[in-house]
């Protein structure tokens, strides 16, 4: 009888141990050391399916909207292999040390057994520091109509560098570049056509410079083009800056219609989960949202869309686009 509880209570102190995950990758973690901030970062990952049965890759997810990801393969069977590049546009990024995540979402299905799911995290580590300045890092457009911002590149090293020509990757985007005067920052204006389709896009001006260092800076363009006569955000976008020790910060928003007519808040939400959203009830004048950039997004800059779904005028949505820049370390 004491054998057979020796043997019992053994067994429950060392439970067998857990079948290893069948998405593997050697080097889940890339420290890439000093990096100048400015040009793209870029680094690929090995992903093996080491496991029985076939494995379906469901999401590949990024803490930051910095981060653009390309996966070679979204199935593999058993031995196979699939490459995932990420690019990570450190032209908006804090200087000092920064850390990017992927989550990798998957599932497995064997004959005879249940479907497995499972998450491989994966990550990238650098420290920024910077010669060449774009400011703003990133452009946002909310209008009815035509718009414009110009963006300006400054570089305070001996021999700065002169952006040669620019590109958008919207035919409604045109962008400008002026002559570059000695000892000032050059101008770059990024015009958004009238005739833009409403609706929500994410584009990116692409600036070729004369500087093998930083052949390209690629600089984040969000447009959210509204119909004329529709509910008018404002600020059309919130940007906020933490400093140090802050842990949240908020921003009220005001909705208004372009009639004069009462504006009612249906439901909002953000698409980034460090990002809260509350809204005032009841119909009124004005409609006013809190957005407030949480402690579980000050770690490293990033950007959201809030879209706030209205009652009054039924049915129609205003998308408000949200960044914000980590302190300093």
């Amino acid at each position: 009888m004491n054998t057979l509880i020796l043997v019992l209570a053994a067994g429950v102190a060392n439970p067998p141990a857990p079948a290893p995950a069948p998405l593997r990758c050697a080097t889940p973690s890339a420290a890439k050391g000093d990096v100048k901030g400015g040009p793209q970062l870029a680094h690929t990952f090995e992903l093996a399916h080491t496991g029985a049965g076939t494995l379906t890759v469901t999401k590949v997810e990024a803490s930051c909207g910095c981060l653009r990801r390309v996966l070679s393969a979204t199935v593999l069977q058993p031995g196979e292999k699939a490459q995932l590049t990420i690019d990570v546009n450190t032209l908006t990024q804090p200087d000092g040390s920064n850390r990017w995540q992927v989550s990798v979402g998957y599932r497995t299905e064997a004959p005879g057994a249940p479907p497995q799911s499972g998450e491989l995290l994966l990550e990238i580590t650098a420290t920024l520091s910077r010669d060449v300045v774009v400011s703003p890092p990133q452009v946002a457009f909310s209008t009815t109509g035509g718009a414009a911002q110009t963006v300006t590149v400054a570089d305070g090293r001996a021999k700065p560098l002169t952006v040669l020509k620019a590109g958008a990757s919207s035919p409604h985007l045109a962008v400008e570049v002026a002559p570059r005067a000695a000892g000032k920052p050059q101008e770059v204006t990024v015009r958004l056509a009238a005739d833009a389709p409403a609706g929500h896009t994410d584009e990116v001006v692409t600036l070729v410079t004369d500087d093998p260092a930083y052949p390209e800076l690629r600089v984040p363009v969000r447009v959210l083009k509204r119909a004329a006569g529709g509910v008018a955000a404002a600020p059309a976008s919130v940007a906020v800056r933490f400093a140090a020790g802050q842990t949240e910060v908020s921003t009220l928003v005001q909705l208004r219609a372009a009639d004069g007519k009462p504006v009612a808040v249906a439901g909002a939400e953000s698409d980034h989960p460090g990002v809260a959203v509350k809204f005032s009830p009841g119909p009124g004048p004005v409609a006013v949202v809190r957005v407030t950039v949480t402690e579980a997004a000050a770690a490293q800059a990033g950007s959201a869309t809030v879209r706030v779904r209205l009652a009054e005028p039924a049915g129609a949505e205003v998308a408000i686009p949200v960044g914000w820049s980590a302190a300093k370390k």
